[in-house]
């Protein structure tokens, strides 16, 4: 970690003279008193993760800004804490938020990065656009995101339950980084589902059930040729051919004689829990493993495409980020803080500790791997290989993930009880299109 280090010096050094500029060319931003200085609250969730990178990072900016006190606040419960918190016009002056910002940057909640902070064309130079388009309202930017979250687009394996049963991985995964294509995948998932005298499943192949595999219904509708948004009419279409198939592929392999999971728990937990071999996830799972499954030896692969012939498309978004919030009483340090935290320094170590892809493209471009161990590390860097892949959920909605983490999830769950596709892909359509009139109103 010698580069990190020394990187870091860097950007402490280069506010240490932003500083001493500040008589010389005054940022907009300022209060005029040329130091920055005074009480700061923020914002963020408590996982974790989170509190392993935050503990460090307050200590690495109370260094560069030894004026600035900073108080964060962390909440398990955080989207809800932060929704109610502006409703109630009891905000903080920083939230590192997930979500889109759209809601607020309308209702004047939040303020527009100054050109001072970072200008437009540095934003858009910098950072990938997917992870831009979800922070913008009206042709400006309302936050800076430290992630580009990129949904569902790795395949996660459990090496010591093949060490334990004596199976070996098949052959070139190591060397391709994944399966050469999803057949290969689910030839595989079968040899290690595990079932009972009545034919249940008591050990599946391959988890991908339960949150977060909304994302893949979205992949799946992209990779079958078809596209659920229309911006040009600000509406979504899911009473497709396209839909139909990505629903039903998703309820082939989940139940009934082709499952090769087990129907139940959320995949995350079916995997730590030791009740499925692999399980489809996130980057961020990596770090998560981690903490909940430390010393199991794991293996980490891109997936293929699930649809024979198609690119292995998933969903990215602009993920966690930073906003300062109108009702801020120190914007100076506000800014100063939004800055050091989303520097490329801070972004890839943020990044690096929380198992998420940097939405800066030139955070840990230095990071290496070994491909023979399923860590942190070789989840961040494998995952920028299907970068180019990734499409942009829905940024036009306002609140994309309401659509994907609210409404398709909890059709998605009464699905897996139903089995009624069309009405499935009739009730996401039409609630999709009510939120999206409703957010229009607003």
């Amino acid at each position: 970690m010698k580069k990190k280090i020394i990187g870091l010096l860097a950007i402490v050094v280069a506010f240490s003279t932003l500083l001493a500029g500040c008589g010389e060319k005054k940022a907009t931003w300022t209060d005029g008193d040329g130091v920055i200085d005074g009480d700061l609250v923020f914002w963020t969730q408590q996982t974790e993760p989170w509190l392993n990178y935050f503990g460090p990072a307050l200590e690495r900016f109370k260094e560069a800004y030894p004026d600035v006190n900073v108080k964060v606040e962390y909440f398990p419960e955080f989207a809800d804490k932060v929704n109610q918190a502006f409703s109630a016009g009891e905000e903080p002056d920083v939230i590192q938020t997930w979500q889109s910002v759209v809601d607020w940057a309308k209702a004047g909640k939040v303020v527009e990065v100054p050109e001072d902070v970072i200008t437009k064309s540095e934003l858009e130079s910098v950072y990938y656009e997917a992870a831009l388009k979800n922070k913008m309202y009206d042709g400006k930017y309302y936050a800076i995101p430290s992630e580009i979250n990129v949904e569902s687009p790795l395949l996660y394996v459990n090496m010591d339950i093949l060490e334990k049963e004596g199976i070996s991985l098949p052959e070139g995964w190591v060397e391709n980084n994944g399966p050469k294509d999803f057949k290969e995948l689910l030839d595989f998932a079968n040899q290690l589902v595990v079932k009972d005298t009545n034919g249940g499943i008591i050990r599946g192949g391959l988890a991908y059930t339960y949150a977060q595999w909304e994302a893949n219904f979205l992949s799946l509708i992209l990779q079958y040729g078809g596209d659920y948004r229309d911006e040009a009419n600000m509406q979504v279409h899911f009473v497709t051919p396209e839909a139909k198939k990505a629903a039903e592929t998703l309820l082939k392999y989940s139940q009934g004689p082709e499952a090769v999971c087990f129907d139940g728990e959320p995949r995350y937990t079916q995997f730590t829990q030791g009740a499925a071999v692999m399980t489809v996830g996130a980057p961020w799972y990596a770090g998560s493993f981690a903490i909940d499954m430390e010393g199991v030896n794991l293996q980490v692969f891109n997936m293929p495409a699930w649809v024979e012939g198609a690119d292995p498309i998933s969903i990215g978004t602009g993920g966690w980020g930073y906003t300062v919030t109108e009702k801020s009483k120190n914007k100076e340090a506000a800014w100063a803080f939004m800055k050091f935290m989303t520097s490329a320094e801070e972004t890839g170590e943020w990044a690096y500790v929380t198992g998420a892809i940097p939405a800066r493209s030139d955070s840990l471009a230095d990071l290496e791997y070994d491909p023979n161990v399923g860590d942190v590390n070789k989840a961040i860097v494998i995952a920028k290989e299907i970068l180019p892949f990734a499409e942009e959920d829905g940024a036009y909605m306002q609140t994309s993930s309401t659509l994907i983490y609210t409404i398709i999830r909890e059709k998605l769950n009464q699905l897996m009880v139903d089995g009624d596709i069309d009405a499935f892909l009739k009730a996401v359509e039409d609630e999709g299109n009510a939120m999206i009139q409703e957010n229009l109103s607003r």
